[in-house]
C-alpha cells in the first residue's frame, strides 16, 4: 500500500508543461485562528505554521495553480469566527476553510460551513466538531479527538490500578467533550468518577473547585482546558495537598503550559500527538522523518528551542487541502467553478489515504473524519521543563 508523506507531497504532485504557464487558476485557502484572546496560545503558533507553509509552497512549480492564504484573527471569540469565516466564503471565495482553533468557535461555524457547502478543516480537539459525520458533511479535522486522548490516559490510570477520578474542566463546548468522553471511556474502563467541577476561560481562582475535587479522594485527577487555564487549575489542585498523578487534555501540550505552571507542572501526563515527542520515538517509525523535516523548519524560522502541536496541526490542514485541490484539479475541477470545485475538493479531503504528516498518519473515509487512529496518539510526561514521551512500563 502506497504512504503519502508530507515532505514528499511537492515532489510528487506532476503535471503537464502547459500548467507551468503563468495563467495559472488560484486556489484560495481561507483560515481563521485565535491570534488573540484567552485561547491565543494556540492560535498564534497555528498562523505561523500557515505561515510557514506559504512560505515554502511559493516557490514549487509543479503545482498545477498559485495559492493565496487569507487569515483572520477571531480573538477566541465564536460571534467574530462566524463573521470571519462568512467574509471568507462571500467576498475572498476561498476554496477551502480552516477553522477554528477552539471547539466553541469550530462549533459556532458549523451551519455557515454546511450552507455554503464548503470544506472546512478544524483545528479544534473535540470530536463534537466533525460527529456525527452524517451531519458534518463538509468539516474535517487535523488534531486527535478527546475520546483518543482520554482513552490513553484511562488506560494508564487502569494500569496502575486506580479506581476513581476527578474531573476539572472548562464550562464551555471544549470541557464539555473532555467531560462526555472522560464519562464513556471511564465507564468501559470500571474506573469511576467521584467529583466533577467546572470553570470558565477567564477565571483565575480555582481553588475551590481544586478542594471539592480533593475532598472526593480520587486516585487521579483530570484536567480539560488549555493554558493558561490548565496550568492555573493544576496548582491550584497541587497546593489544595493532592499527590495523586494529575493528567491533561492535548490542550496542555504546548509551551505556554509549562511556562505557567513551571515545577508545578513537573511530572503531569498530557495527551498528545506525536510532534511533541517525536525525537524519543523509535526511528522505524514513519512519522519521525516527517516531523523531523517540520521542526527544524519551524525552529529556524521562528527562532523558537522546541515546537509544539499546535503549528503542525495547521500546517497538516494546509496540505491536505493543498493535496486534495490538487487530485481534484488533475481529474478536470475548474478553481473558476467555485460551487463545483469547492465539492471536488471536499470529497478529495474525505478519499485521502495514508497520508503521513506531523500529527499522524491521516486515513479519511465517508464514516471518519478525523482520520487518525492510536498511532498517532500518545502520552508525554513533563520532564524536567520538556515533554517527553511517556513509558508506562
Amino acid at each position: 500500500m502506497k504512504i503519502f508523506s508530507t515532505t514528499v507531497l511537492l515532489a510528487a504532485l506532476t503535471m503537464s508543461t502547459a500548467a507551468f504557464a503563468a495563467d495559472k487558476p488560484e486556489l484560495r485557502i481561507g483560515s481563521v485562528v485565535a491570534m488573540t484572546g484567552p485561547a491565543s496560545a494556540l492560535g498564534l503558533p497555528e498562523k505561523n505554521g500557515l505561515d510557514l507553509l506559504e512560505e515554502q509552497i511559493a516557490a514549487d512549480a509543479s503545482l498545477p495553480f498559485k495559492i493565496k492564504f487569507v487569515t483572520y484573527d477571531d480573538a477566541s471569540d465564536p460571534t467574530k469566527a462566524v463573521n470571519a469565516v462568512r467574509k471568507l466564503i462571500t467576498e475572498d471565495k476561498v476554496h477551502v476553510v480552516i477553522c477554528c482553533t477552539t471547539t466553541p468557535t469550530s462549533m459556532a461555524i458549523l451551519e455557515t460551513i454546511a450552507q455554503a457547502q464548503v470544506p472546512n478543516i478544524s483545528l479544534a480537539l473535540a470530536a463534537s466538531v466533525i460527529e456525527p459525520v452524517q451531519d458534518r458533511k463538509w468539516v474535517f479535522k487535523t488534531p486527535s479527538t478527546d475520546q483518543l486522548q482520554v482513552t490513553a490516559l484511562v488506560d494508564d490510570m487502569v494500569q496502575r490500578g486506580i479506581k476513581k477520578v476527578g474531573f476539572l474542566g472548562l464550562e464551555d463546548s471544549f470541557g464539555e467533550g473532555g467531560w462526555q468522553a472522560l464519562q464513556a471511556v471511564a465507564k468501559a474502563k470500571g474506573v469511576e468518577i467521584v467529583a466533577a467541577e467546572r470553570f470558565a476561560r477567564t477565571d483565575t481562582n480555582f481553588t475551590p473547585q481544586a478542594l471539592k475535587v480533593r475532598q472526593a479522594n480520587p486516585g487521579a485527577i483530570y484536567i480539560h482546558a488549555i493554558p493558561p487555564s490548565s496550568a492555573l487549575v493544576h496548582q491550584a489542585v497541587k497546593r489544595v495537598g493532592f499527590t495523586g498523578p494529575i493528567y491533561q487534555s492535548g490542550g496542555s501540550a504546548n509551551a505556554t503550559f509549562i511556562s505557567v505552571g513551571k515545577k508545578d507542572v513537573e511530572g503531569s501526563l498530557v495527551g498528545t500527538t506525536p510532534v511533541l515527542i517525536y525525537k524519543d520515538m523509535s526511528d522505524s517509525n514513519p512519522l519521525k522523518p516527517v516531523i523531523a523535516k517540520f521542526a527544524a523548519l519551524y525552529e529556524k524560522k521562528f527562532n523558537v528551542e522546541k515546537v509544539d502541536i499546535f503549528p503542525g496541526q495547521s500546517w497538516d490542514a494546509g496540505n491536505i487541502a493543498i493535496k486534495a485541490a490538487a487530485d481534484a484539479v488533475t481529474e478536470g475541477a475548474r478553481l473558476d467553478d467555485l460551487d463545483a470545485s469547492r465539492a471536488a475538493i471536499r470529497d478529495k479531503i474525505e478519499a485521502t489515504r495514508n497520508f503521513v504528516a506531523v500529527g499522524g498518519i491521516f486515513d479519511y473515509s465517508p464514516t471518519d473524519h478525523l482520520g487518525l487512529d492510536k498511532r498517532s496518539t500518545f502520552i508525554s510526561v513533563v520532564k524536567d521543563g520538556q515533554f517527553r514521551l511517556y513509558d508506562a512500563k
